[in-house]
């Protein structure tokens, strides 16, 4: 929306408007039609001198008649375009209006708007301001001639918005076309108009049959239409705006809301306006009932109250249909089907009945055996949760019933260009990593993505520079908000770093010049990135391996030995040097450590420092794991949107490298101490109060 209005305002800004212009916004309602017009002001206030140009705002819905619309708008033009003008023109404007009106008592009112000191002089000498402009036998050209030469002596211009046309009547209507057409080719006066041109077509061919469009055209220089609305700036302008409302879900519900959310919500919102209606509705009714309702269900229910009221009255009036496990015996499936069918679905076309059924399955479990063939055993915590689909919860939900990014071609093509000089790509992608993207995370993620696209693009000579910058940062651009969660999104910079590689390096080169490279590369690397890629390498040359006949060697024999060694001369620095400490993924190095020199080495480090305040709540936050889950669903059963998080305490799996019954009571000691700050504090209590997961076989992650 903001490229569309900033397209416009460039357009009126530069345009001539030596004969006046018209543009139009064309879009229905709700449709963000106000939110354009803002946007073109606020762009053409940022970009134009205000001596060069003003912006007149005139809304035609707040006056009740043809009568008052007209003397309102020749009121604002003399109050904003008027005062610039001499008594000549203001005469011939206050003429042109009262030609427009053939309502006698508006011209006591242009009378009084327009009285100047010519006008005093002619009632003074006997004759008044009405008296002259009804005796008047200049034509309407005459006085539009006035206007046009003292416009065209100014060098400022006018823009005059007029917004929600197709709001007024009939009749209203087509006096603002009147008014514009007749104003409208005056010199440096710029008129935009906003509204459904469907609807304005529709109400003009009313009163001339045939004429509605070619009416149109007849006024309007440049009509454009308004983009379709970006589906997840709606998503995302929702789920902000109910955020608000919500506040903080338990981690438990973040699945079920997502799923509802996508469901029975998203797929209801259409236009901006429809974010605006739901949010506010929403924001009066939830906070009655928070806590006694579950919000997401809530949220469900009101989307269906304003998108789908005919669904909506429908549930409200039949729980006996919806609440519980199963649906009443002794109906044959078919038969079933069709009551639910017509109770709930009727009336509605095919889409509405696809959204309809979905949102109804997502809150009404039992409407699975209906509409799929799958019954429950058990409520699922229904009552617990106080979901509407608990006939213990089921009225209060209806208690208040009456009461919603990229890389740019700039910016892609600046990141290949600068491939081959040094500092370039690491200075791109560090000020990406500062850059948040809409639905969370880093645009770095972006540019990694972007720049493995475009791999093929980086010239061959640029390739070892580039990976410098790439390799040295790695570890820094490899945050937590970039990470994928759950079943279906793996991904994070790290191994979006791995797929670059794969398309600049070792899907384009040979097997001698791909050695070259990650000799003359991996000395610039970060250290968990050396690690990661050097076991990557060194697997890819594992002969003990039972798929290494098959495997093509990503580098010769001696650089991935050489590789191998270099990554573990990294982690001795680092642990000789504390910052092994401070690493996110400590414990997993602590196992690469391990493979490269053998367990004692490491876990002779290990012992010592349990000794360190430092290294301790080092362990105890890296101990504290976070996994997500998500459901696949089949056997009619839905799967799940939005994935499930856990948190949990691992430590069994790491016995061998890290002693853990002592680090364990190593933080009961500093818990009981006052050595400790209270950020190390917190980071200990949570170690302390999370759940430990269930002992499983020994990992090496």
């Amino acid at each position: 929306m903001d490229g569309f209005a900033k397209a416009i305002a460039r357009s009126i800004a530069n345009a001539r408007a030596d004969d006046g212009l018209v543009y139009a916004i064309n879009g229905p309602w709700g449709s963000g039609k106000s939110s354009a017009i803002n946007l073109i002001c606020r762009h053409l206030e940022a970009s134009v001198k205000p001596n060069e140009l003003e912006i007149v705002s005139f809304n035609p819905w707040w006056f009740t008649s043809t009568v008052a619309l007209t003397l309102a708008f020749f009121q604002e033009m003399r109050v904003t375009i008027g005062k610039s003008l001499s008594d000549q023109a203001q005469e011939a404007m206050a003429t042109m209006g009262s030609k427009l009106s053939s309502a006698g008592p508006l011209l006591g009112g242009l009378a009084a708007i327009f009285a100047t000191p010519a006008a005093g002089a002619a009632v003074a000498g006997g004759a008044t301001l009405i008296e002259k402009l009804t005796r008047s036998d200049a034509s309407v050209t005459k006085q539009h001639k006035i206007l046009v030469e003292a416009l065209r002596e100014q060098r400022k211009r006018f823009v005059v918005v007029l917004d929600d046309i197709d709001r007024l009547s009939r009749d209203e209507a087509l006096q603002v076309f009147k008014l514009v057409k007749s104003v409208g080719r005056l010199p440096n006066i710029v008129y935009v108009l906003a509204f459904d041109a469907k609807l304005a077509a529709e109400m003009i061919s009313e009163s001339f049959p045939g004429e509605g469009f070619s009416y149109l055209e007849k006024i309007i220089q440049a009509s454009f239409d308004l983009p379709e609305p970006d589906f997840d700036d709606l998503k995302q302008k929702l789920l902000a705006s109910i955020s608000e409302i919500i506040g903080d879900l338990p981690d438990e519900k973040v699945t079920a809301f997502g799923n509802l959310f996508f469901d029975a919500v998203m797929p209801l919102i259409k236009t901006p306006r429809d974010v605006v209606r739901l949010v506010n509705a929403f924001g009066l009714t939830f906070p009655a009932v928070k806590g006694e309702v579950d919000a997401a269900d809530f949220l469900a229910l009101e989307a269906m109250r304003i998108f789908t009221p005919t669904v909506h009255q429908a549930v409200r009036s039949n729980p006996s249909m919806l609440t519980g496990r199963q649906p009443e015996g002794g109906q044959n499936r078919d038969g079933l089907k069709e009551r639910y069918d017509q109770t709930f679905l009727g009336g509605l076309d095919r889409d509405e009945k696809e959204i309809a059924q979905r949102s109804l399955r997502r809150l009404f479990p039992r409407m699975d055996a209906v509409w799929a063939n799958t019954w429950r055993t058990g409520d699922e915590g229904w009552d617990r949760n106080r979901n509407v689909c608990s006939s213990k919860h089921f009225d209060t939900y209806f208690s208040l019933s009456v009461k919603n990014s990229a890389i740019k071609a700039l910016e892609s093509n600046d990141l290949i260009e600068n491939a081959g000089v040094a500092g370039a790509t690491k200075e791109r992608l560090l000020r990406y990593l500062g850059q948040t993207k809409r639905n969370g995370g880093s645009r770095a993620s972006l540019a990694l993505e972007e720049l493995r696209s475009r791999a093929a693009d980086i010239p061959e000579e640029a390739v070892e520079t580039f990976l410098k910058d790439v390799f040295e940062i790695a570890d820094t651009i490899d945050i937590e908000s970039d990470h994928g969660r759950g079943m279906f999104d793996i991904a994070d910079n790290s191994l979006r770093i791995h797929w670059l590689l794969n398309r600049v390096v070792f899907d384009r080169f040979a097997l001698e010049k791909r050695s070259e490279m990650m000799r003359a590369t991996l000395p610039s690397a970060s250290l968990s990135w050396s690690v990661s890629l050097s076991d990557r390498l060194h697997r890819s040359n594992d002969n003990d391996d039972e798929n290494s006949s098959r495997r093509e060697l990503m580098v010769d024999d001696d650089t991935a030995k050489w590789a191998y060694g270099l990554s573990l001369d990294l982690l001795r620095t680092a642990a000789h040097d504390g910052t092994l400490i401070e690493r996110h993924d400590l414990m997993s190095l602590l196992f690469r450590w391990r493979d490269r020199a053998g367990l004692d080495e490491a876990r002779q480090w290990t012992d010592e420092k349990l000794a360190s305040t430092e290294f301790v709540v080092a362990a105890a936050r890296a101990a504290v794991k976070t996994s997500w889950s998500q459901g696949m669903g089949g056997f009619g059963f839905l799967g799940d949107t939005v994935s499930t998080r856990h948190i949990f305490v691992e430590l069994e799996p790491y016995r061998e490298i890290v002693d853990i019954d002592r680090l364990r009571s190593r933080v009961d000691e500093l818990l009981a101490s006052d050595q400790i700050n209270d950020e190390q504090r917190a980071t200990l209590r949570k170690f302390k109060d999370t759940p430990e997961r269930e002992p499983r076989s020994a990992v090496n992650d």
